[in-house]
């Protein structure tokens, strides 16, 4: 990952996240350098492939919660575009198959 994730100012919840991850997913992904001024929001991206990205939100979650929605280069016909209101350990594992770490 390319930057220190309790430095972010984004909400605890969403910097909870990013510290969970493990070496693997940490390699695979980055933090979107322009990830906006939202608190509530944060943009990752692959780190070879810009256009690979997942957006993890928590706007209309319940608490302690989360929302993603998937950015993939090409459309794939069975793949989830979003999910919402998921705990945190099945955020990560859909993060992993995402970003193939």
């Amino acid at each position: 990952m390319n930057t220190n994730a309790w430095a972010l100012p984004k909400d605890r919840a969403l910097r909870r996240l990013l510290v969970s991850f493990d070496p693997a997913l940490g390699e695979a992904c980055d933090i979107e350098p322009d990830s906006g001024t939202d608190p509530a929001i944060v943009t990752l991206r692959h780190a070879e492939l810009d256009r690979l990205r997942a957006h993890v939100f928590l706007h209309g979650q319940r608490p302690g919660t989360y929302g993603v929605y998937y950015e993939y280069p090409n459309p794939l016909p069975d793949m989830p575009s979003s999910i919402e209101n998921q705990p945190l350990a099945r955020v990560l594992d859909g993060l992993r198959m995402h970003f193939d770490a």
